[in-house]
């Protein structure tokens, strides 16, 4: 039998808090709610890899009874007085609407569908209203028990916003709990604390972002234990012993989770600013994607003023494109950019070359400002960008997610061959009637039809 992490029918205690979800999508929420209420959208699941990892049919009542829970869901009293203290950059007027008004309506605002592969038939379709199990003719035909399944969020967007994290995660833990059975937590925690250890040791500064491709709730709080363990012993190590505190590179940090939740229960800091969806749907609102970049940050900056939340996505439409905009008092005044697609050292060398030659920024301001690396890190890769980033001049961080909270190996293998994680991703499609369009700096991360982005691409073509 192959070892399970728990059996199909044991209680998770995944999204039974409302804070169970990255921060970015409470930060967007709000500033959507300024800037662009009771506007509707729409959003699409897409499965990057199924040849790699389905769901099973097996796993779709337990993944719709959770999805239909969230409509318990709600801010305690605990919860926001965390918020309050750790994010004062969230309003009280923000907050009393979140705890008091806010509820996630899952029978209005989800359809899940799926295509259960039949032996001997063609591929059928399948919909049930939310919560409700597909049938039993539909489940005894389904063999192979693989599915492709469909998920779409719609109502105005800053009702919605906060659904895309937790269902990510949800279709994730589904796929291990009915699909992908061999593994267990056996060796998680030492594992993470080893990568922090080498982060620390290198002076990275490092959060953990694996909410939305965890293998599991529990796998992220081992992770984020062990994390916390290996910090503080490279930190302790560094303090104590006489080479570590004569050499020239500080230690690093976990700097914290962009997990509201486990930042919560496990006191740490909360990470994170925007996410695409803020400049696709600013983009799709204008019916213009050329001054969509510039539009969002300074939107952005009207709701959390003072750059309390100052680092700026580059890539939604292509980095090219961004820099063209990015620049004189948005240059000087934004604490720096994230990186999310293409090369990594060429857009370390981009960004730097770009401060330099802006006249608000230069050579000596450049090394004050900070590039957050978020693209697909381990722990490996963080080290060669944090030792490049020294040597170059420029300040770094880290934002790790798959590789800290969906790092297996098959129990049952003598090889431990790789157990995959799941490339799931939810995209804003269509924001105020206009379909939304993500370009990215890797061709296999566009969003949107080829007529969408071929308009998308004409429009910033014009930017100069």
């Amino acid at each position: 039998m192959p070892a399970q992490t728990t059996s199909p029918a044991a209680p998770s205690l995944a999204c039974t808090s409302i804070l169970d979800n990255d921060l970015y999508k409470f930060t967007m929420q709000q500033a959507v709610r300024q800037h662009y209420p009771n506007t509707p959208c729409d959003y699409h699941f897409t499965n990057r890899s199924p040849e790699l990892a389905s769901l099973p049919l097996t796993a779709i009542p337990w993944l719709q009874s959770k999805i239909q829970a969230f409509a318990d869901l709600r801010l305690t009293g605990a919860e926001r007085l965390f918020l309050e203290q750790r994010c004062p950059y969230l309003t009280k007027d923000y907050l009393d609407w979140l705890q008091h008004e806010f509820r996630f309506l899952p029978e209005q605002q989800i359809k899940i569908e799926w295509r259960p592969a039949a032996v001997g038939s063609s591929t059928a379709t399948s919909q049930q209203p939310q919560g409700m199990k597909p049938s039993t003719a539909t489940a005894e035909s389904a063999v192979a028990k693989k599915t492709s399944v469909e998920i779409t969020i719609m109502g105005d967007w800053h009702q919605v916003i906060l659904y895309e994290v937790p269902i990510l995660a949800l279709v994730s833990e589904a796929y291990y709990r009915f699909g992908d059975q061999d593994w267990d937590y056996d060796g998680q925690f030492e594992a993470a604390a080893t990568k922090a250890e080498r982060l620390v040791q290198s002076g990275a500064l490092f959060a953990e972002f694996g909410t939305r491709r965890r293998r599991d709730y529990e796998t992220q709080r081992i992770v984020l234990e062990g994390l916390i363990a290996g910090s503080e012993r490279a930190r302790a190590a560094a303090a104590t012993d006489a080479g570590n505190l004569a050499r020239s590179t500080k230690p690093g940090m976990l700097t914290g989770t962009s997990n509201l939740h486990f930042a919560h229960v496990m006191n740490l800091a909360p990470i994170g600013t925007m996410a695409h969806e803020w400049f696709m749907g600013t983009a799709a609102i204008l019916k213009d994607a050329g001054p969509a970049n510039e539009v969002a940050l300074r939107r952005w900056a009207e709701t959390f003023p003072g750059q309390v939340l100052g680092i700026a996505l580059t890539d939604t439409f292509m980095t090219e494109t961004f820099l063209k905009t990015f620049k004189h008092d948005l240059a000087r005044d934004w604490i720096g950019v994230r990186h999310d697609s293409g090369d990594a050292f060429d857009f370390m060398d981009r960004i730097i070359q770009h401060y330099d030659q802006d006249s608000c920024v230069g050579p000596e301001m450049r090394k004050t400002k900070k590039i957050v690396f978020s693209d697909g890190l381990n722990t490996d890769l963080a080290i060669r960008l944090q030792q490049a980033a020294d040597q170059k001049g420029i300040q770094a961080s880290f934002g790790i997610g798959t590789h800290f909270t969906n790092d297996y190996k098959h129990a049952q293998d003598p090889l431990k061959s790789t157990s995959v994680a799941m490339n799931i991703v939810i995209k804003l499609h269509s924001c105020n009637g206009q379909e939304c369009v993500k370009l990215s700096d890797d061709h296999g991360k566009e969003s949107g039809s080829p007529e969408a982005v071929a308009r998308v691409k004409e429009q910033i073509a014009a930017l100069v």
